[in-house]
Formats: structure tokens, C-alpha cells, sequence
């Protein structure tokens, strides 16, 4: 028995040893299996999944649609209005709705696009969307009102605070009023659109500094 004993006490760390070298599911693997399911066979979501395999942004976002990590929907803090000096407070003013939500463009772009107001020299122009190298074409209508508030923000930060910080910021919250756009959606639709939402906001990470 003591022999017996011995020779299982031996084998013990073989077989934990050989438990720990399972190797973890890679990133590569994690987006094969999204694109084995039902809500991403369409042909514009199975582009995007190949185009960013493994991408652990793209991950995220797959598991930010099916519930299997919380929903990141903060938008970035904007500073407050000051009532200091027109420099200030038109920077701010720039930052609180280009960094904010749909509605609130909306309402902010109903109010004064075309006037001087609510300060001078804000630049309230917007020519929709553009989809990324040919990804996502189905989603540029869907995504033109968070399209409007980025252009907002872009053009109006590059005259006013030219920044990379600012052009990251503007990108961030771009992406965040997609997510929101896609959570409007059916449980069925969120995934892909989720998906294109990451396609569009690596889209102007890559190649907006030409626009900014």
C-alpha cells in the first residue's frame, strides 16, 4: 500500500502539469465563435468579424451586445460654461455637445444652426456618414445622428483646440452614441450592429486625423 501511495503522490504533479499547460482560448479563436452565430451570418458582420479577427476591441464589443459584460454608455465629461470669456466658454460649449448625447445636438443644432449664436464662428455643417472601406454599409443611415455630433466635434475643435487628446475624446464619444443607436435596436439586430459600430469607430481612429 505504501508503494501505491508513493507512486500517486509522484503522478499527482504530472497530471496538474499537464492540466496547466491548457492553453486559453486566443482572440482568434473568441471571434470564430462569434462568427458561428445565428445573428452575425449576414454578409456585412461575417466582413467585418474577418476583417478584425482577433481584435479584442471587436471582443469587447461582442460581449458588451450579448450581455456578457456590462454596457460601457458613459460618454466623456465635458467642462462646464463659466460665463468667464467667449474663448472659454465657446471651447466648452464645443466640448459639452460635441462630446454629448444625439439629443442633445439635436436640440442644440435646431436652436442655432445658421445664426451666431449661441456663440460666433461654430461650424454646424455635417455631410452624414461614411462607411469604412466599404464595411458597414448598411449602417449609415442608423449611425447618422451620432455622424452629426462627430463632425460637430471635429470641426469645431480643430479651429478652437487642435489636440490628440481631443480628437481621441471626440472618437470615444462617437462610438458610445453608436452603441446607444444599436441598443434601440431588437436583441437580435444589437450584435451586428455592435460590430459596425466598432468598424466605424476604428474607421476615424485610423484615418480621421486627416479630417481633424
Amino acid at each position: 500500500m505504501r508503494r501505491t501511495a508513493a507512486a500517486l503522490t509522484l503522478a499527482l504533479p504530472v497530471v496538474l502539469a499537464a492540466c496547466s499547460q491548457t492553453a486559453a482560448p486566443t482572440a482568434s479563436d473568441l471571434t470564430g465563435d462569434y462568427a458561428a452565430r445565428p445573428e452575425l451570418q449576414d454578409a456585412g458582420s461575417q466582413a467585418i468579424l474577418a476583417r478584425y479577427a482577433g481584435d479584442p476591441g471587436l471582443i469587447a464589443a461582442l460581449r458588451e451586445a450579448y450581455g456578457e459584460t456590462p454596457r460601457i454608455l458613459t460618454l466623456p465629461a465635458a467642462p462646464t460654461i463659466g460665463g468667464l470669456d467667449l474663448t472659454s466658454d465657446r471651447l466648452a460649449y464645443v466640448k459639452r455637445t460635441g462630446w454629448g448625447t444625439v439629443g442633445n445636438y439635436n436640440t442644440q443644432y435646431a436652436a442655432y444652426n445658421g445664426t451666431s449664436l449661441p456663440y460666433p464662428g461654430l461650424d454646424w455643417t455635417r455631410d452624414g456618414c461614411s462607411a469604412p472601406d466599404g464595411l458597414g454599409l448598411g449602417y449609415r443611415e442608423d449611425f447618422r445622428p451620432a455622424c452629426n455630433v462627430h463632425d460637430f466635434g471635429y470641426r469645431n475643435l480643430k479651429v478652437y483646440e487642435r489636440t490628440d487628446a481631443n480628437r481621441k475624446t471626440t472618437d470615444e464619444a462617437f462610438y458610445t452614441n453608436m452603441k446607444a443607436i444599436c441598443n434601440a435596436k431588437s436583441w437580435y439586430k444589437q450584435p451586428a450592429c455592435y460590430s459596425a459600430a466598432y468598424a466605424y469607430y476604428q474607421a476615424v481612429r485610423v484615418g480621421g486625423s486627416d479630417s481633424f
